[in-house]
């Protein structure tokens, strides 16, 4: 009889154990979904030494893209939306992060397939971030949006959360400043560091 007892206790305690597992492991997965990466030191206006080639006829959207970091397959998914929704008024470049000393093709992955297949964007490959850092973004998904003037208009992510793609305030606050129900917007960004704040330093 007391075997029995202490076997029940037991399983009792295993249970109450394993709930605990696994609404902490639930817990912890949603403060990462939730957390957002370093928002971008943005400049006011199109950073003078890119090489990208602003459009001067039509909006120019830059998105920042580590190519390993699986949450910003939801960002382009919604890059996708945006473009849809906007049509050929908005030139899209997406921003491809590279390690200069890492092996050639590193950064061919599903995420850079993706990138590819959006309607009219041109992909840009960044060695060691260069880019990112002139236009002062930290993180995967960081997007910019920028008038014909060249003025920025947006700076965020367009996801509600890591890896979660559907209508959120960053992506429709972008399709609105395009026509003009909105003059500026400013979004938390969702994704994988691409260079740190000491690097972004050095390039100012």
């Amino acid at each position: 009889m007391k075997r029995r007892a202490l076997i029940t206790g037991v399983l009792i305690l295993a249970g109450f154990v394993w709930a605990a597992t696994v609404g902490a492991m639930y817990q912890s997965i949603r403060r990462f979904e939730s957390t957002p990466g370093r928002g971008a030191e943005a400049r006011p206006s199109w950073p003078a030494k890119s090489r990208i080639a602003r459009a001067h006829d039509k909006w120019t959207l830059v998105m920042l893209v580590h190519p390993r970091c699986g949450c910003t397959r939801a960002s382009i998914q919604e890059l996708e939306r945006i473009v849809e929704m906007t049509g050929p008024t908005v030139q899209p470049y997406l921003v491809v992060y590279r390690p200069s000393d890492f092996r050639s093709g590193w950064e061919k992955t599903e995420v850079l397939d993706a990138a590819s297949r959006v309607q009219r964007a041109r992909i840009v490959i960044d060695d060691d971030g260069e880019e990112a850092k002139l236009f002062g973004g930290f993180t995967s998904g960081q997007t910019f949006l920028y008038d014909r003037q060249g003025t920025l208009r947006f700076s965020g992510g367009i996801t509600s959360l890591r890896g979660h793609e559907g209508v959120n305030r960053g992506s429709m606050d972008v399709v609105d400043i395009v026509e003009s129900k909105a003059r500026q917007g400013v979004h938390p960004v969702f994704g994988c560091a691409i260079v740190t704040a000491a690097e972004s330093e050095q390039k100012k």
